[in-house]
């Protein structure tokens, strides 16, 4: 994360009552700085058309799937990452660990929020060994705070040191459906794609 206060670090304060913005701490005349990593990501992420919700637990993210759930009518979803494996009992719904077709929208996990391009990058230990283009088109992805990362440079190194001895495969980059380069290629397994990325705050 950006070691400047943000867009969820202010809307953390709102929603505890903070009276004071982060303008006013600076001084009305004060330079503006760079924006934080969580508000390029946000600014970049639903400039392309992608929906997400901040949650400051995972009993507001459960909350707030079911919700999504069934606004979108789905009965049941399939859970595409082993270590999500613990939201089947959370969520009461249908739920499936095979890419059967049996609902039509994926849960998983992924590995870095890009805020240079607002991409989610994701790989096979989140996808169970499948290509992004063998998901269903209707995406959900659980993410914490902690993982916004300033380019695709740094999600990379994450991978490269958290994973030394079983070097993920099929690593993509889910964009969001508008998303321009999304738009102008050809074939990209992102085209059709919806995206609902559920951000869970894990920071002190």
């Amino acid at each position: 994360m950006a070691n400047q206060k943000g867009f969820f670090s202010k809307l953390k304060s709102s929603l505890l009552g903070s009276s004071k913005t982060e303008e006013e701490e600076r001084g009305k005349f004060a330079p503006k700085e760079e924006l934080p990593l969580d508000e390029k990501f946000v600014a970049q992420f639903t400039e392309g058309g992608g929906n997400f919700m901040y949650c400051l637990s995972k009993e507001e993210a459960v909350e707030g799937l079911h919700q999504y759930m069934d606004d979108q009518a789905w009965k049941g979803v399939f859970i595409s990452t082993p270590a999500l494996a613990g939201f089947e009992n959370d969520l009461k719904i249908g739920t499936t660990f095979e890419n059967d077709g049996q609902y039509p929208v994926v849960l998983s996990g992924c590995e870095a929020l890009i805020a240079f391009n607002g991409g989610i990058m994701i790989h096979s230990h989140h996808t169970g060994g499948r290509k992004l283009g063998d998901l269903p088109k209707n995406h959900i992805l659980i993410a914490y705070t902690s993982q916004i990362v300033a380019n695709l440079r740094d999600g990379m190194t994450a991978i490269n040191q958290k994973y030394r001895d079983e070097r993920p495969s099929n690593i993509s980059v889910i964009r969001a459906p508008h998303d321009q380069s999304v738009e102008l290629a050809s074939a990209d397994p992102n085209k059709g794609r919806t995206v609902f990325l559920i951000l869970i705050e894990d920071e002190a």
